[in-house]
């Protein structure tokens, strides 16, 4: 008899919350062994002619218990997540979660060629991703986002700052609102979180190639499976390089990244895993853009004009390790506990234009600077959960602590290198040395947190939850000694929340969750900036249909907040104190496979931020850049019979309202950019795809312009990507 190893794997077993008695486990692994059906009695195991031993075949029993959510979606070829890690420290149906929550799943990420955060983000429900050079900064109902790197927070490490491939990730979660119970001292527009991806139980090699049509290449091998007889050590390695021109003239980007991860069972309930990445990034002739002129116009120029020298230059150096020990014990109860170390090394010369220094609006100031930059950054965080069985219902517990603290060292010099003709940057002469000055900073984070998920009765269930919190962040100069420029000593984080079963497929919730949040910015003065304080109240409804096939929900939300910092419109790099400001709008977001063959992702976000108490400005929005209407749209279909069999047709959009950075000036109107797909499968080992991007060659701007920095969005361009799957 051929035995299928996977259904009688009892780590899998092991590890989902439910109660058994040695005689029921015992009789599982009969059943599984021999394919035939027992009865257990109190004398033992009888077949139905009433002898005992397991030769007999008897009337079948079957036992009862709810497996653990899975939040892997790395094979599951749909866009519908069944569950995610954002919200808690382990996997929960999206429907039990009263917030917002969005995945970009595996499948999703390869349709649309997603390769970093940025491409992720731009179609995630809610989320604007405003490009910066070779990075991007990213808002969500207001306000900046945080990140957790598999659910370890690491405070200020995704603004502006490089990522790691997505060819390194299995999924991309994003909660929106604020996370502080879980996350300490987080952001209020939301947390994204990017798993890695992990081994498999079987041997799999899987390629990408890909060219565009601005002569770029792009190449990943994906290995992975069992190093070992038993399958008890399982490993995975991943490669990536490209070499990318870009829609702008004379800008080009390299990448060469590599991840590996080990796991191994140290036995049947405990696994150990350890993994780490390293990435290089290196970007030449990038630009930051031009600024509009004082009359609000902007320059009539090419789409594809880039307005740096040639000399422009960036190198980013990435490098991650993270060991994860999880153990599931006997009575459901699992723990968990990581540790992680994050480095970044940016090194960085170029040059920007600041603005028109006569009539002519051609003729502009350029600002040119030398920028060395290094991140060293450490997270940790343990916890346990599992299941209470009181007053006839069963109620989830977590418990846990965490403790990140990253120290960022700059080295910066800037000078002014005359006025020149925009048009003609790439003949500005780079300065033989510009002088830098360092400083230093040291951020530090840490708490203890719980949460309760009570079930009240069958169809309604109570979230609890607290973190007791501690901050500091202190600053050094080259010569001077650390002083310390805030501390926050015991800071509760509250946070509540009631779900309604309204029928299986349908709930309703509503929750409650506090802000609270150290600014690290100053004012072009030299100012500090007060931590923000606010809350945040959220109801909607949340479904899983067609056997979970698709999930839909729709969210109202408003965040009242204190003491906001925004970007100042008139100094690089320093903030300004937005006052007393309110966000509030509405999310709906659809994802999943609704027929066989057919993935769709739909969302849509209507946004108000206002100031409540900001003088002349009261009642106007304090955030310019997030648009107040938002959808975003991809889906494709995959014919499954018939001549067209093995073909796929796919497409999106991504539409906004007006939009602008600095102010109405400047205000960029709504516009919209169409995208669409056609691909044919092989064979079941090859597949090909060739997109469409801005098929209607919309010209818009990625970044909206100010009186500096703005960038164009790419021209109409088409990528080809051929896979292959062993």
């Amino acid at each position: 008899m051929k035995i299928n190893k996977k259904l009688i794997d009892f780590r899998h077993l092991a590890r989902m919350p439910r109660r058994f008695e040695m005689t029921s486990f015992a009789l599982a692994a009969v059943v599984a062994l021999s394919g035939k059906a027992y009865a257990q009695t109190s004398t033992g195991v009888n077949g139905t002619d009433g002898k005992a031993g397991v030769d007999a075949v008897l009337p079948a029993v079957t036992v009862n218990a709810k497996a653990e959510a899975d939040a892997t979606t790395e094979g599951s070829g749909s866009y519908a997540a069944q569950a995610a890690t954002v919200a808690g420290k382990t996997p929960q149906a999206l429907q039990e979660v009263p917030n917002s929550v969005s995945v970009v799943s595996r499948q999703r990420m390869d349709d649309q060629n997603m390769t970093t955060l940025q491409d992720a983000m731009q179609y995630t429900t809610g989320v604007t991703a405003v490009p910066w050079g070779d990075s991007a900064y990213y808002t969500a109902r207001g306000y900046q986002l945080g990140i957790e790197y598999d659910g370890i927070p690491l405070f200020n490490s995704v603004q502006y700052q490089l990522q790691l491939d997505l060819a390194f990730y299995d999924r991309v979660e994003v909660f929106r609102g604020p996370a502080g119970v879980m996350d300490g001292l987080g952001n209020p527009g939301g947390t994204v979180n990017m798993v890695r991806k992990r081994p498999l139980d079987t041997f799999h090699v899987s390629t990408e190639t890909q060219v565009t049509s601005f002569g770029g290449a792009r190449q990943t091998v994906d290995v992975t499976g069992p190093l070992n007889k038993d399958g008890t050590l399982r490993g995975r390695a991943v490669i990536v390089g490209s070499d990318e021109h870009q829609s702008l003239d004379g800008s080009r980007d390299k990448e060469a990244g590599a991840y590996g991860i080990l796991e191994y069972d140290i036995n049947p309930r405990t696994t150990v895993s350890f993994s780490a990445a390293h990435q290089v990034n290196s970007d030449s002739g990038f630009d930051f853009g031009v600024g509009g002129m004082s009359n609000g116009e902007r320059l009539p120029t090419s789409w594809t004009q880039n307005f740096g020298p040639s000399w422009n230059y960036k190198r980013s150096v990435l490098n991650e390790v993270n060991l994860n020990l999880t153990h599931a014990f006997e009575s459901g109860w699992k723990s968990n506990s990581t540790i992680l170390y994050r480095h970044l090394n940016i090194s960085a010369t170029d040059a920007y234009p600041l603005g028109a220094t006569g009539t002519d609006p051609y003729v502009q100031s350029y600002w040119g600077e030398r920028n060395i930059q290094s991140y060293s950054s450490l997270g940790f965080d343990t916890n346990v959960s599992g299941p209470v069985h009181l007053f006839g219902q069963d109620h989830t517990l977590t418990f846990g602590a965490n403790y990140s603290q990253t120290t960022y060292a700059q080295a910066y010099g800037g000078e002014s290198l005359g006025a020149f003709n925009v048009l003609d940057a790439a003949g500005i002469p780079e300065p033989a040395s510009i002088a830098t000055a360092y400083n230093y900073y040291h951020y530090q984070q840490g708490g203890v947190y719980g949460q309760a998920h009570i079930k009240i009765t069958e169809p309604l269930s109570v979230t609890l939850g607290a973190r007791e919190a501690w901050y500091q962040e202190s600053s050094r100069g080259a010569a001077s000694d650390w002083a310390v420029q805030t501390r926050v000593n015991g800071k509760f984080v509250p946070y509540a929340a009631v779900t309604y079963d309204i029928i299986p497929q349908l709930t309703a919730y509503a929750s409650y969750s506090t802000v609270f949040a150290p600014q690290t910015g100053t004012t072009a003065s030299g100012g500090a900036l007060a931590p923000q304080s606010g809350k945040q109240y959220e109801t909607g409804l949340k479904g899983s249909f067609l056997q979970h096939r698709l999930n839909a929900n729709v969210a109202l939300f408003r965040i009242d907040n204190n003491d906001y910092a925004i970007s100042d419109p008139d100094n690089p790099n320093f903030y300004v104190d937005a006052g007393k400001v309110r966000s509030q709008g509405v999310e709906t977001e659809v994802n999943g496979e609704p027929l066989p063959g057919w993935n769709v992702y739909a969302g849509y976000t209507l946004l108000n931020t206002d100031y409540l108490s900001g003088g002349s400005s009261t009642g106007q929005s304090y955030d310019l850049e997030e648009p107040h209407s938002l959808f975003k749209l991809w889906t494709t279909y995959r014919f499954q019979r018939g001549m067209l069999r093995g073909w796929m047709v796919g497409g999106g959009l991504f539409a906004q309202s007006a939009s602008s950075r600095s102010s109405t000036l400047y205000e960029q109107g709504g516009y919209a950019v169409y995208n669409a797909q056609v691909g044919y499968t092989f064979n079941k080992h090859t597949s090909a795809t060739l997109s469409l991007n801005n098929i209607f060659n919309r010209r818009y701007y990625a970044r909206d312009p100010g009186t500096f920095f703005s960038e164009f969005g790419d021209r109409r361009n088409a990528v080809l990507s051929v896979r292959t799957d062993l």
